[in-house]
């Protein structure tokens, strides 16, 4: 498949586009900084930000899939909204369908399942501008018209792969750790490529 990947230096898109080469898929990443990714037979690397329409544009045609993980941390921005809506844009004059674009749990039905203190201190404080950028990402997807599905991961950690994970509503996830293993997340990531279980929809992911 060729696949494009936005974000693929970051913190989720290292190991999805890791994951992404040894499924043997024809990658085109765009990054600001090529030399932060290795060469590999099978990539493509086009040097530009997601803000940038016309380099966003560069990297979506041709594609049959686009996996979009953009980060942003937890400063003020719209990076997120606005950079999804470039390549929302770019796939709807490309006619390029499926989007796969990575947001957080604890929007819309996750918000429950969220511990005391994420409700009262760690979503409206410490992550408040996160949850809100994404919040608007969420928005520009859904309303795009394209194939997507929306994945909500919780807390990322950087573990050996378990394969053993819950994923689904939200809203259905109960004794759930509010963590997720970075490798875990980028097989179930990928796993959505070749899956309508949740087209037009917003799964979470969590041990």
């Amino acid at each position: 498949m060729n696949l494009a990947i936005f974000g693929a230096t970051g913190t989720t898109g290292r190991f999805v586009l890791e994951e992404a080469l040894a499924r043997g898929h024809e990658v085109t990443a765009l990054t600001r900084n090529p030399d932060k990714l290795d060469d590999h037979e099978n990539l493509e690397t086009v040097t530009g930000d997601v803000l940038d329409p016309e380099a966003v544009e560069k990297v979506v045609i041709g594609q049959d899939a686009v996996i979009s993980v953009l980060g942003a941390g937890m400063r003020r921005t719209t990076l997120r909204t606005d950079g999804t809506r470039n390549i929302v844009e770019a796939m709807q004059r490309q006619g390029v369908r499926r989007l796969v674009s990575q947001s957080v749990f604890g929007l819309g039905d996750g918000a429950e399942k969220l511990p005391l203190h994420w409700k009262l201190l760690v979503k409206p404080l410490i992550l408040r501008n996160a949850y809100r950028d994404h919040g608007g990402q969420e928005e520009v997807v859904a309303s795009s018209g394209l194939d997507w599905t929306i994945t909500r991961p919780v807390s990322l950690r950087d573990t050996e792969p378990t394969g053993a994970y819950y994923d689904g509503p939200a809203a259905a996830m109960n004794g759930i750790t509010l963590k997720i293993g970075l490798t875990d997340l980028a097989h179930f990531t990928l796993d959505q490529l070749d899956s309508d279980k949740y087209l037009h929809r917003r799964p979470g992911i969590s041990y």
